[in-house]
């Protein structure tokens, strides 16, 4: 039981993070790319950096208008700020962006409309809001249209973005709003740069050229000399992803070798049964072959009892690990999860563990002499 218990719980965390994998690359949209500035030390002090802010709007525009490997691009410009409403306050992350970052970035809405042209052209003061700050601010009431005070500028919300969760990086996508872009370098942040461009490739096979051509392109419009490094980054964020993910193999490997670890020890536990139950029934196995029972039928019977034993196990550790489960995803927030693929799994180790080391045992019962067991002689 303790040993199939460690497994279910085992599958579950991977599935999870199998699970967890798929809905993060559904999420932060297909193909994509992250263009960002470089950090580089600085100054006297060891440690102490700061951010090229070299990426422009005209770096935006050229990426998405020249370059033929790129089907969109889309710039933001980020900072925390107070957001306001009817008395509440909290503090979440504005971005500015452009219409392409609903396309980019899989940012579907549940209310109202995205930010588009007219928004950048006029520098609306206008805003879509994630999931949490809908939550937060305004629980089950409207939020489209109602006036919210972004470090003390009113802005109209005109959209609400569905809940999406943690992105690539671990921060929440839901305790955000958007804003035009033009509004958030003029109004909110004063600054004539963007902190980053996401680039969505024209498909799979052309991520290593786009990345390639951005490169290019970046390096000769920053002026940048052949032995000048980069004052940029670009970054695949499914490579990214692939990369927590084998993390998380890691640690399943490790956990694996503790769940077999702990079904070794339960099968050399079936075995001692076994071969207990073996020795305490010499008269009955010796009466079973004086009566004319073939050594086959003796041993298929201690072999049938070894595997209901393993069964009745898997099916009582299976109860506590789908507990287990269930406990560590509603109360403790993991990610985990428990599928058919499991319980199979469960018991198909559960089967050719019992066969394994309850072959053994029966093989002695089968192989007694029935006048010396008769006898009770060991």
């Amino acid at each position: 039981m303790i040993g199939i218990a460690a497994v279910t719980l085992l599958f579950g965390v991977g599935a999870g993070a199998e699970q967890a994998y798929q809905s993060a690359l559904e999420a932060m949209g297909k193909n994509l790319l992250s263009v960002g500035s470089q950090r580089k030390e600085s100054g006297a002090l060891r440690g102490i950096s700061r951010r090229y802010q070299t990426l422009t709007m005209g770096d935006w525009r050229a990426i998405m208008d020249e370059l033929d490997s790129v089907a969109l691009a889309a710039p933001i410009a980020m900072n925390n700020f107070d957001l306001r409403y009817a008395g509440k306050s909290v503090n979440m992350t504005v971005i500015g962006t452009t219409p392409e970052f609903q396309i980019t970035n899989n940012q579907p809405l549940t209310a109202g409309r995205f930010i588009d042209e007219y928004d950048l052209l006029d520098n609306n003061r206008v805003a879509v809001i994630g999931a949490q700050v809908k939550r937060e601010l305004f629980r089950d009431s409207q939020a489209v249209g109602q006036r919210l005070l972004v470090a003390g500028a009113p802005f109209i919300i005109i959209g609400v973005l569905a809940e999406k969760g943690a992105d690539s990086t671990g921060s929440s996508q839901d305790a955000r709003i958007l804003v035009p872009i033009t509004t958030a370098m003029r109004r909110l942040l004063s600054v004539d740069y963007v902190d980053r461009i996401f680039v969505q490739a024209v498909s799979k096979s052309l991520i290593v050229t786009a990345i390639s051509n951005i490169r290019e392109l970046l390096r000769s419009r920053h002026g940048l000399s052949a032995k000048t490094a980069d004052d940029f980054t670009v970054r695949d964020q499914a490579a990214m992803l692939a990369m927590l993910d084998k993390t998380e193999q890691s640690l399943s490997r490790f956990l694996a070798g503790i769940a077999t670890l702990t079904l070794g020890l339960a099968s050399v536990g079936l075995m001692a049964v076994s071969l207990l139950s073996v020795r305490e029934r010499h008269g009955e196995i010796g009466l079973r072959l004086a009566l004319g029972a073939l050594p086959r039928q003796v041993m298929a019977q201690f072999l049938s009892e070894a595997v209901m034993i393993a069964l009745i196990g898997a099916v009582a550790g299976l109860l506590v690990g789908a507990f287990g489960i269930m406990v560590g995803a509603w109360l403790l927030d993991w990610q985990l999860a428990l599928t058919g693929a499991n319980v199979l799994y469960t018991f198909l180790i559960s089967l050719v563990l019992s066969l394994v080391f309850g072959a053994y045992p029966a093989l002695r019962a089968a192989k007694l002499d029935p006048i010396i067991a008769l006898r009770g002689n060991h």
